[in-house]
């Protein structure tokens, strides 16, 4: 851990390649590097982490492949083919799905700088439609996502605190709140733990009747959701705290739309030497993706894992997040919007390793 701290700068050193667009990092873990922030999941990290192994008790993170329903911003939704295989009592199952439903990590292949319309490590999109370059199998390679997460629960801090909040509308969730809620849970970042946020998204969600949720794929603007806000603020604190990766139960982590009235000039970036050139994409989703590496989760769901956090006054444990161990060999590439989803996403609150087939 202390040599991965030791690799990264202040944030006042970015853009490390200064011929690069805003914010990048760029060169930190070497040219062709292609983990970006799961390089801070070191073996020491991970021993850490486990430390957080104590009562036993395991809790699954995965929203259903079926969620949301309808799909959001007019994407395919699950298929399921169960069929017998001859006269046999063997039965087989096809999943068809859009990588977007459900729980999903954001890889490094999703999102560019929109203007400089480069991916993670200065890749154009020429490159990687015609190589394997940022795959997620390289984070499968690598182990997965394992480490120690802690959970902002900002949903619960704002019903404890008397505070309104609808996840389901556009609304900004400050840096001054994120370290509140932390300090109230006696929470300290350390470097390459795994963020995620909690604004009661999928609770949210599930009160919804099916007209309603049809409705909101409908709306005006279908991507209003809260989240956390898209700042420079926002993007020193969880550079300077380390994170390896950061996640939500939101489906777009930071304020939704990414694009909006909060991000047009002489908005939130006014002032910013970069305002210009960030326009036309979110900020977090520009600045983790393409500038950091820094995997993005949305639609997780944290409600168990909240319950559970105010049983024992603890919001740290242990995670252990297995993605699709795709080749790109053989992937047909449509439009080249290719987000993953985790395999196995699981918390560890207990005194052992266990690991489930799916």
């Amino acid at each position: 851990m202390s040599q991965a701290k030791s690799q990264r700068p202040p944030f006042s050193s970015l853009p490390l390649d200064p011929s690069g667009p805003p914010g990048n990092a760029w060169g930190l873990y070497g040219p062709l590097d292609e983990l970006g922030s799961l390089n801070l999941l070191t073996p020491s990290t991970v021993v850490a982490a486990a430390k957080e192994i104590q009562i036993g008790e395991r809790i699954a993170l995965d929203w259903k492949l079926n969620n949301p329903s309808p799909p959001f911003f007019n994407r395919e939704a699950l298929n399921v083919k169960f069929y017998q295989k001859g006269e046999r009592m063997v039965n087989d199952d096809v999943l068809y799905f859009n990588t977007q439903c459900g729980s999903q990590w954001d890889g490094f292949r999703h999102y560019a700088y929109q203007q400089r319309r480069r991916y993670y490590g200065g890749r154009t999109q020429e490159q990687l439609a015609s190589s394997n370059s940022l795959g997620i199998n390289v984070w499968v390679e690598n182990g997965g996502i394992v480490g120690r997460g802690i959970l902002i629960d900002y949903a619960s801090y704002c019903e404890k605190h008397g505070k309104m909040i609808e996840p389901l509308k556009t609304g900004a969730i400050s840096v001054k709140e994120l370290k509140a809620v932390a300090e109230e849970s006696k929470i300290s970042p350390k470097i390459g733990d795994i963020l995620f946020v909690r604004t009661g998204f999928t609770r949210a969600y599930a009160a919804l009747s099916e007209m309603e949720a049809q409705a909101l794929t409908e709306r005006e603007s279908p991507s209003d959701f809260l989240g956390v806000e898209p700042s420079k603020e926002t993007m020193q604190w969880i550079w300077e705290s380390g994170f390896a990766a950061v996640a939500s139960d939101s489906p777009t982590f930071e304020q939704g739309p990414l694009v909006g009235p909060h991000n047009a000039p002489g908005g939130i970036w006014k002032g910013e030497s970069w305002e210009q050139e960030m326009q036309c994409g979110g900020l977090l989703h520009q600045w983790l993706l393409a500038g950091w590496g820094t995997p993005i989760g949305e639609m997780f769901d944290l409600e168990a894992l909240s319950k559970k956090c105010q049983e024992l006054e603890r919001w740290s444990f242990f995670i252990s997040s297995v993605l699709l161990n795709v080749s790109l060999t053989n992937v047909v590439r449509v439009g080249m919007k290719e987000k993953f989803r985790s395999k196995l996403t699981e918390i560890y609150l207990g005194a052992r390793w266990c690991r489930e087939s799916t």
